[in-house]
């Protein structure tokens, strides 16, 4: 669920600035300041905590979650039910448990930012590994989350990634039935320290140059 906050923090970059006056803030030479003001106000503007509710009947836009999903099946998953979040429109995510390995799943499905897995292992201390196929934001991680990345990849391959190089140690367990709280309270979790924590301008500016798209930019 950490993906997606870093996620769709961005895209509210996107929606209160626009392509040109974000390229505008860079070549003007407003530089540093802009862009730390651009993240200060991204970050205001998500939600402190956010409520899933299920979806009796998913429709997905993409084949390619459903396919995802049944890969998860095969390698052992239990589904917890797709959900709808309630501040953020049109995303849904799928969400499924390996209780024997301590690993949740979440397919997610977002109406600009397409497809993509999140595999997450918590564990007793409070702390979690997280894989992911979404690219990095370039944004900082609080010292609790571990994040790997990966290409899109066979969902299996991807669990037995997750499995061989998260770390050892007690791992919480995980359940069908406790899975959709524990995302919201994953999301709250990160929301808090975000927002506690004073974004940079190297954070932003990764991003803002690729929605710059055509423009020669530097920070």
């Amino acid at each position: 669920m950490w993906t997606i906050v870093a996620l769709v923090a961005l895209l509210v970059v996107w929606k209160l600035f626009g392509k040109r006056l974000l390229a505008f803030f860079l070549l003007s030479g407003a530089g540093r300041g802009a862009l730390k003001d651009i993240g200060k106000q991204a970050v205001a503007a998500q939600p402190n905590n956010i409520t899933l509710s299920p979806i009796s009947n998913p429709v997905w836009q993409d084949a390619g979650v459903q396919a995802i999903i049944s890969s998860l099946r095969s390698a052992g998953f239990a589904d917890a039910g797709v959900y709808s979040v309630d501040k953020m429109p049109g995303v849904k995510v799928a969400i499924v448990v390996k209780p024997e390995d301590c690993v949740a799943g979440h397919v997610y499905e977002h109406p600009k930012a397409g497809i993509w897995i999140e595999l997450v292992t918590r564990y007793q201390d409070g702390t979690s590994t997280t894989l992911t196929t979404l690219p990095s934001t370039g944004q900082k991680q609080p010292a609790w989350l571990t994040t790997m990345r990966s290409a899109k990849a066979p969902a299996a391959d991807l669990v037995q990634q997750l499995m061989r190089d998260r770390r050892p140690g007690a791992m919480k367990p995980v359940s069908a039935q406790q899975a959709p709280r524990e995302f919201e309270e994953g999301f709250a979790k990160y929301m808090s320290w975000r927002k506690a924590t004073p974004i940079t301008a190297e954070e932003v500016a990764p991003t803002v140059k690729k929605w710059a798209g055509k423009h020669e930019v530097s920070v």
